[in-house]
């Protein structure tokens, strides 16, 4: 059953000769898509009010669907952006449904008070729902149509109120979401998709360790970066797919996917919360043809 929803997920790959679609945007944005039309599961959960709510109720609004915890930090850096946006879109049938994780109703209800969210907030007090949908990272984030139907989902935090997700989710609550062409596009690439490379970056003090060292990264080729805190803490950002790693403890790993859109260098570098002295600190993948 945990694998239901995740299965269906790959990655949308270069040039499809098709007009660029909502799906080929969220991809250059590092959102995965369903390799095929796929409705979203239904379930019911607890509100922080002890109200029961399903996922059906907001049938006929774009859902933003998201997996988090109080004690994820990840998930503590994009919430502010998630308000940014419900602010923004509520109105026009923009709904964002944020599932805890497996706390407590008070602690989650402190957190809420904390950051001052106001989009709904349901309890997965098992973690079952948490599991149907594949959510063994968090954030895990999908994107719902009016129709309950799966455009894209994410692993690992994002900035969620840039200009170019809220145009996207604009046309999706405009003109909703092209299925049959979206469908035609995926299967054009489906027989060039590039290889899943795996990469570690530890973060440590002064830089980056970067293993397997020289890995080769082709365009087309699907990333699953697991990033882990070594012996220092600083976090780094991958502007280019919208990625930003948080400073992580001693052990401490996340995980991010995301697919190769060109070749060239994918550069990330140091962001606001690294030390004194190291904002300038940089470095990148190399991607060939």
């Amino acid at each position: 059953m945990k694998r239901i929803i995740y299965i269906f997920f790959i990655f949308l790959l270069g040039t499809t000769g098709y007009a660029e679609t909502i799906q080929e945007r969220l991809m250059n944005l590092g959102v995965a898509l369903p390799q095929k039309k796929v409705e979203a599961i239904d379930f019911e959960l607890e509100d922080l009010n002890g109200e029961t709510r399903s996922l059906s109720s907001y049938r006929g609004k774009v859902v933003f669907l998201n997996f988090w915890a109080t004690w994820c930090g990840p998930c503590r850096i994009e919430m502010p952006s998630m308000q940014r946006i419900y602010n923004e879109l509520k109105d026009e049938g923009f709904e964002i449904v944020a599932v805890d994780l497996r706390e407590d109703k008070k602690v989650v209800k402190k957190f809420v008070k904390e950051f001052e969210l106001t989009f709904p907030v349901l309890l997965d007090k098992t973690g079952k729902v948490g599991g149907i949908y594949g959510a063994r990272s968090i954030p895990t984030t999908y994107i719902i149509d009016r129709d309950g139907f799966i455009v894209g989902r994410t692993i690992g935090a994002r900035e969620w109120d840039t200009e170019e997700f809220e145009t996207v989710f604009r046309e999706i609550l405009e003109n909703g979401v092209e299925y049959e062409l979206a469908s035609m596009a995926t299967k054009a690439v489906a027989d060039t998709t590039g290889e899943v490379k795996e990469i570690m970056i530890e973060t440590f003090t002064w830089g980056f360790d970067i293993s397997p060292p020289n890995t080769t990264i082709r365009k087309g080729d699907k990333v699953r970066l697991t990033v882990r805190g070594k012996d220092g803490t600083h976090g780094f950002t991958i502007p280019e797919y919208n990625i930003r790693a948080r400073p992580l403890k001693k052990g401490d790993e996340e995980v991010f996917e995301f697919v190769v859109a060109s070749s060239g260098k994918i550069k990330f570098k140091c962001n606001v919360f690294c030390g004194r002295g190291h904002k300038g600190m940089k470095d990148f993948l190399k991607v060939t043809d």
